[in-house]
């Protein structure tokens, strides 16, 4: 009538096993006992000062299968087990954090997919894409702590057509007497009537498709440079860890990194889409003879 009785045949890392193991001999307030045998070659007792009792056993000659029943011996293989506990914890903890950074990267792409996916009139947004590219391609060929004459405005202007054949009416000498303010506002507009020249091209051929290729487009490269960023940020995460050796926080310089190639992806999705649809040439479907 003494109830369950358990033998443990080690004590494991964590006192929560125990306690369930605990917790099985005295279920709901039933009566029941455990007792745990344990070898001084077990991993916790090796790694947390059994070759200490070890060498206090052959100190006092003292028989290998003699049991030792020790308050002392308990406290310390209870301290032993918290050490441990303490130390999963914080790996847990990290690897929680790091993947905390990925699904704050997750939550945004999916939040942009699912506006594409959701909205009916992409064209505002692709218009808002080429004007950010077009922003960006001046800030890269025009700094304003430099002079006018210094400005590299003809790479400026065969880079923007690059992206937007359409601007092939737009020269240097449109810009050269501009502010880096009205050069942006400039190219802001001519974007916009190349844009509609294209769309009333490719509408032509069939009503509403440039809008399908908005979706298409915008769709595709958010797929697949998202997973090529998730490759890179595995093969970031693989090899962070060595900046520990150069006195730097891995998951600091984790998090500052796969930011940046988060923005870089996000930026590189925003210039395909633009190049894309420019270059973007539907063929006419053949007439029925």
């Amino acid at each position: 009538m003494g109830g369950l009785h358990v033998i443990g045949t080690e004590r494991h890392e964590s006192r929560r096993i125990d306690n369930q193991l605990r917790g099985r001999a005295a279920r709901q307030g039933d009566p029941g006992s455990t007792r745990f045998f344990l070898s001084l070659e077990d991993n916790l007792l090796r790694i947390f000062g059994g070759d200490r009792v070890a060498g206090l056993m052959n100190m006092f000659k003292v028989e290998e299968d003699m049991p030792i029943e020790s308050g002392m011996l308990t406290r310390s293989l209870e301290g032993a087990q918290k050490k441990v506990e303490t130390y999963y914890y914080d790996i847990r903890k990290q690897v929680f954090e790091y993947d905390e950074v990925m699904n704050n990267q997750r939550r945004a792409i999916y939040a942009e997919r699912r506006r594409v996916l959701e909205g009916l009139d992409l064209k505002e947004q692709v218009l808002q894409y080429a004007e950010k590219t077009m922003d960006e391609i001046v800030d890269a060929y025009v700094n304003p702590d430099l002079p006018p004459e210094e400005w590299d405005l003809e790479n400026l202007i065969n880079k923007a057509k690059e992206f937007i054949y359409l601007l092939e009416d737009v020269e240097v000498s449109d810009i050269a007497d501009m502010t880096v303010g009205e050069m942006k506002n400039f190219l802001h507009e001519e974007v916009r009537k190349a844009y509609d020249i294209k769309e009333d091209r490719v509408d032509r051929i069939r009503p509403g498709l440039m809008r399908e290729a908005e979706r298409f487009f915008i769709l595709q490269q958010i797929d697949t440079l998202w997973r090529e960023h998730l490759q890179a940020m595995d093969a970031l995460r693989e090899s962070i860890g060595l900046r520990g050796y150069g006195q730097k926080d891995p998951l600091i310089e984790y998090k500052q990194e796969g930011y940046e190639m988060f923005l870089e992806m996000m930026i590189d999705i925003r210039r395909n889409v633009v190049y894309s649809l420019f270059q973007f040439q539907p063929q006419g479907q053949p007439q029925a003879v």
